[in-house]
């Protein structure tokens, strides 16, 4: 390993620990007065970015690899920055609205493509993912302690490190146990290793439930259902066996141990019987409809679609509007419906690709990465019903950080097929 692939991993492993524990800081304000806040990991990935570009250069390559996604990715990023542009134009869009709600958006998808290029061997992925538990089993830890000793550090349950929000706190710790519990399932359950070991690494990549549970959000418990049943159902489709069934019943009793903790320790009765209301389909309904629907999806809708000529199609601009509770309304009102159908053809991709993954992969570890894309993937466009996920920071960028190690790892596997890591379904 020379010294600059050295450098790489350090930055993938810096950039990892930003996201999961960076505060974020007040710089100033929009014209609106909305507060403009950075994280570590926005310096972090300005100067990585920079430095990676400068290297390419320096190197005297024309081309470098193109990605899986590139151009949906590339096509949603241009109707975003057009109708951006447009509205800039027409003077409907604030200037630094505008801007930095795009770049905002942008960001992310420089996580993707910067982890993506920065992954040259699968030894440097797995080590990304053990990267990620050890940075899940200190904010598991956090959480622990906020419970233990009575804390509610987020708006109303208990929060990450560096992050207080309801909805960010549950999400970020949802599609934690969702990309790692899905790599415990394919991957870490068969390695050979004791059965103490094993144990562990499930307890762990299971753990991140707590954290759902103490954020008290009921949009990220009715999700982390969801992907409870998603994730058994991919499970005994890829492999139904005893194993299969024994590691489901202690699923179940884990989960329902953590969530009998947390009520205790986290005492909000009242948000906590609405969040035990999510095993009753009408009283779920009836929330929804009374918190989302009729209070915010309705009026935000006959108000906006009103409000320009132009919205149907091309839309009033990245950040025209803050907060909808609908991603679909969001991404109508600001990319308009040309926008909104580039947005599910990005889905579309990433859900394919996933699939193709996970049903035709070779390997463990990249099975659990397709696994976990294709159920969070599913499980954001579910929670899209009642709220932004792919515009909010904490959670969208965990997202494209495991899905940048799951593309990565895919390229790697089509491009060398390893015999080491060649199994059969029907084996152990």
């Amino acid at each position: 390993m020379d010294f600059k692939e050295v450098v790489k991993i350090l930055s993938l492993i810096f950039l990892a620990g930003a996201i999961a524990f960076s505060p974020s800081f007040a710089v100033g304000k929009l014209s609106d007065g909305k507060v403009i806040e950075i994280r570590i990991e926005d310096i972090l990935i300005l100067v990585l970015g920079l430095l990676l570009i400068v290297s390419f250069l320096a190197s005297g390559q024309t081309k470098a690899e193109r990605p899986p996604l590139f151009f949906p990715i590339l096509v949603w990023l241009s109707i975003g920055l057009l109708t951006v542009l447009a509205n800039w134009a027409f003077s409907n869009l604030s200037l630094s609205r505008g801007f930095f709600y795009f770049l905002k958006e942008f960001q992310f998808f420089v996580f993707y493509f910067y982890v993506f290029w920065c992954i040259k061997k699968k030894d440097t992925a797995k080590l990304l993912v053990s990267a990620w538990l050890l940075f899940t089993f200190v904010n598991v830890l956090y959480v622990f302690y906020q419970m233990a000793v009575g804390l509610r550090h987020g708006e109303y349950g208990t929060s990450a490190i560096g992050e207080q929000g309801v909805f960010p706190v549950g999400a970020f710790f949802l599609l934690l146990f969702i990309f790692l519990f899905n790599v415990f399932l394919y991957y870490f359950l068969h390695l050979n290793i004791s059965i103490i070991k094993k144990t562990g690494l499930g307890v762990l990549t299971f753990s991140p439930i707590l954290g759902v549970f103490g954020s008290t959000s009921r949009t990220n418990f009715v999700a982390m259902v969801l992907a409870l049943f998603l994730t058994f159902l991919l499970f005994f489709l890829r492999k139904a066996n005893l194993k299969a069934i024994v590691v489901f019943i202690l699923a179940a009793v884990f989960t329902a141990s953590m969530f009998f903790f947390a009520i205790e320790k986290v005492p909000l009765t009242a948000r906590f019987k609405t969040v035990i209301s999510v095993f009753s389909l009408e009283p779920l309904w009836e929330n929804y409809k009374v918190s989302r629907l009729e209070n915010f999806i309705k009026p935000v809708f006959k108000k906006y679609l009103g409000s320009s000529a132009h919205l149907p199609f091309l839309g009033l601009g990245k950040g025209y509007v803050s907060e909808v509770h609908n991603q679909y309304l969001l991404n109508f009102i600001e990319v308009g419906l040309v926008g909104s159908v580039i947005f599910f053809i990005l889905i579309f991709a990433i859900i394919k690709k996933s699939w193709q993954g996970f049903s035709k992969s070779g390997d463990r570890f990249a099975i659990g990465l397709s696994a976990g894309l294709l159920v969070a993937t599913l499980i954001l466009l579910f929670i899209s019903f009642a709220t932004e996920p792919f515009i909010v920071v904490k959670p969208s960028s965990v997202y494209w950080f495991f899905a940048a190690i799951t593309m990565a790892t895919l390229s790697l596997n089509e491009r060398k097929v390893r015999p080491q890591d060649n199994f059969s379904m029907d084996s152990n």
